[in-house]
């Protein structure tokens, strides 16, 4: 690449190419873009901008500043351009599903030689200069007529959804948090089953709507199980953040196995929140099918402490990586706009809506 580190192409390189005398090494980014687009089933523009805030808070962004516009995602699409911001096109290029690698090669290729001096002054000084078009020709460039003009301000990568169809969505996941402890209590079942709905709002919506889910929950399971479910919405809350987080933030959504770690995670957390107020509130025992395997513990060592805490734990591993694939699947199944923002591997199709998911 003639000597120069890849940063000094990104920051100068395309003054060095418009004062060279012509944009023709960028319409090459232009053209190259256009094909991945095509070779990738041609998404929308704002797709793509909701592709690469997708990867940049995978790696750690902050959803806000992740965004990108959709006319910025256009101007990298078009042709006759003077600058080109290149870590964003090595981002839609992955965005696209190809690798990022591929841009390198692009700016290791010779870019178009300039006019020579030679070329300028052998025309002829007295030549007329040439009559402009009357109409002149419009710049090649990617259309997309049915998309609507980007609004100003920050990005917003799809349609919100309504507020109605949100709490319709969160009062149908309360209900499955109830109904699934109210099985577990009919079978006696060493497992709770009353987080499925607490993990799906987490992470098609975000942390705190699946709070909010955790704790309307335990309220309402105070009605058939007493008073003795309401610290337990401690458990419920911390288990929201760390589904909803892990996804939304960390990028722990990606992939299988990042999701079952992310399970794993939660269970450890939510066993930390609940081994204490076990121990504190209830002596150890609420009555629950886990009682049967702390006692099994006990009889091979002499701490309940320790037997409580490996029981709860065993429950807890069990029963999380239950509700967060539950979990996957419910929130796979939604339409695109009320999982918008939450980086999953789909596991079931569903309906193209707004802000689709990738």
């Amino acid at each position: 690449m003639d000597g120069r580190t890849r940063d000094d192409v990104d920051e100068a390189g395309v003054d060095g190419a418009a004062a060279a005398g012509g944009t023709g090494r960028w319409d090459r980014f232009a053209h190259e873009l256009q094909a991945l687009r095509r070779a990738a089933g041609e998404p929308s523009f704002a797709e793509i901008a909701r592709r690469v805030a997708e990867l940049r808070i995978a790696d750690g962004a902050d959803e806000h500043a992740a965004r990108v516009a959709r006319t910025t995602v256009y101007d990298a699409f078009r042709t006759g351009r003077a600058r080109v911001n290149v870590p964003l096109v090595r981002e839609i290029v992955a965005a696209l599903d190809a690798d990022p690698a591929l841009v390198d090669g692009w700016l290791a290729a010779p870019a178009p030689s300039a006019p020579s001096d030679s070329d300028s002054d052998s025309a002829s000084p007295t030549a007329e200069p040439p009559v402009a078009p009357s109409v002149p020709a419009a710049p090649s460039e990617p259309s997309e007529p049915s998309e609507p003009s980007e609004p100003s301000g920050p990005a917003v990568e799809g349609r919100r959804p309504r507020r109605r169809t949100v709490l319709l969505l969160l009062t149908a996941l309360i209900a499955v948090n109830v109904l699934g402890r109210a099985f577990v209590d009919l079978f006696g079942l060493p497992i709770y089953l009353d987080m499925i709905g607490t993990a799906s709002a987490a992470i098609a919506l975000g942390p705190w709507y699946g709070v909010a889910v955790a704790v309307v929950s335990n309220l309402a399971g105070m009605a058939s199980s007493g008073a003795d479910s309401a610290p337990f919405m401690l458990v419920n809350a911390a288990g929201a953040l760390v589904w909803g987080y892990g996804v939304r933030r960390w990028g722990m959504g990606r992939t299988l196995p990042r999701f079952f770690t992310l399970n794993l995670l939660v269970a450890a957390v939510c066993s930390l929140v609940a081994v204490p107020l076990l121990l504190v509130a209830f002596g150890g025992s609420v009555g629950h099918g886990q009682d049967l395997i702390a006692s099994r513990i006990l009889d091979t060592t002499t701490s309940s402490v320790l037997a409580v805490a490996l029981a709860n734990l065993l429950v807890s591993l069990a029963d999380k990586v239950i509700a967060g694939f539950a979990a996957l699947v419910v929130v796979s199944g939604l339409p695109a706009g009320l999982r918008a923002g939450a980086p999953i591997p789909v596991v079931v199709a569903s309906e193209p809506g707004p802000g689709p998911g990738r």
